[in-house]
C-alpha cells in the first residue's frame, strides 16, 4: 500500500534491484511505504553500453513475492533468447527486465534524491531535492555501490576532465578521439576497455597484477564437478554456496571472518567469461605495473609506473579511468545527519547490522552491498535480493514493527566494533 503523504511507515531509499525487490514484498504485504530514487539508475547511467553481466542469467532475477517473474519468465514473455548458464546477459536486457518488474510489482517509484536524513521525535525526517519533507518511522537504505567509489590517493588532485572512475560510464561519447588509460584488472576494467576499443577509442589497460583472470566459459558440468564444487548464485564451491544460501548464519560468525568472506578472493578481480576474447590480443595491456604517481602537463595526464624489476616509465594520455573498485564507508553518504552518523556502529566502515538488517540506530536499515560485512558476499550480487526482501517484509509487517523506534542520543565519539 502506497500513499502520497508527508508521513509513512517505511521509506525505501534506492530504486535498484534491492530497493525494488523490497518494495515489491512490502506492497504485497500491505506495508505502508514509499520508494525513492531513479529506477535502475546506476545500471542505466553508470555502466558501459554493451556490457555483459558477469553473473549467470538464472542468478540475475529480482525477488518478487510469488517467485513468478524471474528473468527467464521475462525473456519468454518478450520472445528473447535465454539460457540459464550458456549465454551471457546483456546489460540492456537486464535494465528492461528491471523496468518490467517495477511496472508489475512496484506501482510508484518517486524520482527524487534524498539530501538529508535526521532523527526527529521517534521517527526520521527525510528531506528530498524537490523540497519535500517526509517523516518515516523506518528507513531502509538501498543505495548500491555508486556512492562508495574508490580512487587511489595519487589521483585525488586531478580534475574531472582528465581523471574519472569507471562507475561514471555510462555514455562513452565524451572519450571519443582521446587516448585513454584504464587502470585495473577486474570486470569493470576489462568491460570498459573492450567497449572503448570497439568504439574505436585508443585505450591501454594497465594493472598491478601480473596476469588477467577471466571466468571460465560456461559449459555443462560433470557430476564430479557439481559434487566437489557446487554452483551457487555467486560462484562455484561449498564456501560460496553456503554464503549464498545462509546469510543469516554468516552474520553469526566473528567480525574478522565475516569481513574476509565479504571480500573473498574467489570473487575477483575477475573479468567476465565472454569478455576475454574482446580484450586479449586486441587491447594494449600492460601488466605487473604499480602506480607510483600521476600528474598533469600541457593538458595531458602523465602516469608514472614501476614494473616488477623496479624499472620505472611513464605513460601519457588524454584521460585516465580508474577501475579500482569500491570501499563501503557510510560516512560518504552525504545525506546522513552527523549526529545520526555518529550513532551507527561500524564494521570496517560498513554498518554493523542486526538479524533484521537494522543498524545500532533503531529503525534505520541497510540492504545491498553495504550489508556485506554483516551478511557476507551474497549482498554484492543481484542474487542476494531474495534474502532481505523476504525477511524485512515479514519483520516490518509484524506487530513489533508498530512500536515506534526510539532514537537515543549516545556519546559523540562514533561507536566502532573492537
Amino acid at each position: 500500500m502506497v500513499r502520497s503523504s508527508t508521513s509513512v511507515d517505511v521509506a525505501v531509499i534506492g530504486a535498484g534491484p534491492y530497493g525494488l525487490s523490497l518494495a515489491a514484498h512490502l506492497h504485497a504485504g500491505g506495508v505502508e511505504h514509499r520508494i525513492f530514487g531513479e529506477l535502475m539508475g546506476s545500471w542505466r547511467h553508470n555502466m558501459p553500453p554493451g556490457m555483459l553481466l558477469k553473473s549467470y542469467p538464472w542468478a540475475s532475477s529480482l525477488s518478487d513475492p510469488g517467485s513468478e517473474f524471474a528473468l527467464k519468465s521475462f525473456c519468454a514473455e518478450c520472445a528473447l533468447p535465454y539460457d540459464d548458464t550458456l549465454m551471457p546477459l546483456p546489460l540492456g536486457r537486464f535494465i528492461e527486465y528491471g523496468k518490467a518488474f517495477q511496472r508489475r510489482y512496484v506501482p510508484e517509484v518517486e524520482r527524487k534524491a534524498l539530501v538529508a536524513l535526521e532523527p526527529s521525535a521517534g521517527c526520521f525526517r527525510a528531506t528530498f531535492d524537490d523540497g519535500e519533507i517526509v517523516r518515516a518511522r523506518r528507513v531502509v537504505v538501498a543505495v548500491g555501490l555508486h556512492p562508495f567509489k574508490r580512487l587511489p590517493q595519487e589521483a585525488a588532485h586531478l580534475p574531472a576532465e582528465l581523471c574519472s572512475h569507471s562507475c561514471e560510464y555510462g555514455a562513452l561519447e565524451p572519450l571519443d578521439g582521446k587516448d585513454v588509460i584504464v587502470v585495473g584488472c577486474g570486470s569493470s576494467a576489462t568491460d570498459l576497455a573492450a567497449a572503448l576499443h570497439e568504439r574505436g577509442i585508443s585505450v591501454s589497460l594497465v594493472a598491478r597484477q601480473p596476469q588477467l583472470h577471466f571466468a571460465d566459459q560456461p559449459r555443462p558440468r560433470t557430476l564430479f564437478e557439481r559434487a566437489t564444487a557446487p554452483m551457487s548464485g555467486i560462484g562455484h564451491g561449498w564456501t560460496l554456496a553456503a554464503c549464498a544460501k545462509y546469510p543469516q548464519l554468516i552474520r553469526l560468525l566473528s567480525k574478522d571472518l565475516r569481513v574476509q568472506l565479504a571480500n573473498i578472493r574467489a570473487l575477483g578481480p575477475l573479468g567476465g567469461a565472454f569478455v576475454k576474447n574482446r580484450v586479449v590480443g586486441k587491447v594494449s595491456v600492460l601488466l605487473g605495473r604499480a602506480l607510483q604517481g600521476i600528474e598533469t602537463r600541457d593538458g595531458k595526464v602523465l602516469v608514472d609506473l614501476m614494473d616488477a624489476s623496479g624499472a620505472r616509465h611513464s605513460m601519457r594520455a588524454d584521460h585516465v579511468i580508474f577501475a579500482t573498485g569500491y570501499k563501503i564507508d557510510v560516512g560518504r553518504l552525504a545525506f546522513l545527519n552527523p549526529t545520526l552518523l555518529r550513532q551507527i556502529r561500524l564494521v570496517e566502515g560498513a554498518p554493523q547490522l542486526s538479524a533484521h538488517y537494522e543498524t545500532s540506530v533503531p529503525g534505520l536499515h541497510f540492504i545491498g552491498p553495504a550489508a556485506a560485512n554483516s551478511f557476507g558476499p551474497v549482498c554484492r550480487f543481484v542474487y542476494g535480493t531474495y534474502h532481505p526482501a523476504r525477511h524485512l517484509a515479514r519483520y516490518l509487517s509484524s506487530g513489533l514493527e508498530r512500536l515506534q523506534p526510539e532514537f537515543r542520543t549516545q556519546p559523540l565519539d562514533r561507536a566502532v566494533l573492537p
